[in-house]
Parts: structure tokens; C-alpha cells; sequence
């Protein structure tokens, strides 16, 4: 392929990436943003840093309705807390469904970069975009709240604090 080829095709390349949204690129995401619905799923948060110059010390994970059997992992130096949806089904190692998992009393330095993980069953709506509000707290009161679902006819880019989202596939 002639240089000039292979220059025009980069361009068209770089022209189909949509732009990225003011502070689109420090939104915490998942790392992988596809998944079979109804499947066990390992949503692997990514925190690229604090809030705005301020340490995280606090993380909190907004489960959908529909998401169940959730166990957090735990992380070293951070304190667990899980908000039933409600009552606790019967039987062994059976746990109520999770409404929210935060992750406590740690501190991600805003220079600094984790990860949160939850294990948890999806639910069976295959060609839906499943999106996972997650806040942020940080020292000094600040916030940084991705729970911005979009409206029918917009895109994540229009927003300042897209939620993570998941794309539920169809089982093959």
C-alpha cells in the first residue's frame, strides 16, 4: 500500500471516531462493555483518579434492577458495604439481590489509578444498552456523580457524566 494509501485510509479511520464529550475521557468505565445477557458477567470498574485534585474515598456502584446474584470483590485498605434490593433468598451461599456496592475508607489518590470488581448475573435483554450509575466521593465534599443515562435520540457524548454502560448481546 502507497504512503499516500495508507495516510488517507488513517484519516478515515480517525474521522469515524465519534469526539469525546468535555471530561468524557476521565469517566470511570467498564473494561469490557459487551457481555451475553443472562450470563455471569465480571464488571471490572475502571477509576482513572480522585475527583478534581481531591483522593477518592468512597465509590459507590448503582445496580439496575434486573441485575442480581452480585458479590463484590474486596480490595485491600477499603471497607465493603452491600444495600439489599431486598429480602435474602433461602438456601446455601444464597445472598439477597444488591441494590448498591460501595467501597469505603480507602483512598485513591487523584494522581492514581484502580479497579472495582463485581461478579453478578445479567439479565436476559439481549440488543440493550444496561447502564451502571457509579459516584464518586471524594475528600473535601467533592463529587463526581456518572449517572447520566441518555434520553432516546441522544448519544454518551452529549453528556458530561455518562454512567458506565454495558451492551447485553445475544447468547449464542
Amino acid at each position: 500500500m502507497s504512503k499516500t494509501r495508507a495516510a488517507l485510509a488513517a484519516a478515515c479511520l480517525l474521522a469515524a471516531v465519534p469526539a469525546a464529550a468535555p471530561g468524557a475521557h476521565a469517566h470511570v468505565t467498564l473494561e469490557v462493555q459487551q457481555a451475553p445477557a443472562n450470563s455471569t458477567y465480571r464488571a471490572t470498574f475502571r477509576v482513572p483518579h480522585g475527583c478534581d485534585g481531591a483522593a477518592m474515598t468512597r465509590l459507590v456502584v448503582r445496580l439496575p434492577e434486573g441485575v442480581t446474584q452480585a458479590r463484590p470483590m474486596p480490595k485491600a485498605g477499603w471497607t465493603l458495604r452491600i444495600t439489599p434490593r431486598g429480602e435474602a433468598p433461602a438456601g446455601h451461599g444464597a445472598i439477597p439481590d444488591a441494590a448498591e456496592i460501595a467501597w469505603e475508607g480507602g483512598r485513591l489518590e487523584d494522581a492514581h489509578y484502580d479497579e472495582f470488581v463485581i461478579r453478578l448475573r445479567l439479565p436476559d435483554r439481549a440488543n440493550e444498552l444496561l447502564y451502571i450509575p457509579v459516584v464518586q466521593d471524594c475528600e473535601g465534599g467533592r463529587t463526581a456523580a456518572w449517572v447520566e443515562i441518555p434520553e432516546a435520540g441522544r448519544r454518551v457524548s452529549d453528556y458530561r457524566y455518562p454512567a458506565p454502560a454495558l451492551r447485553l448481546t445475544p447468547r449464542n
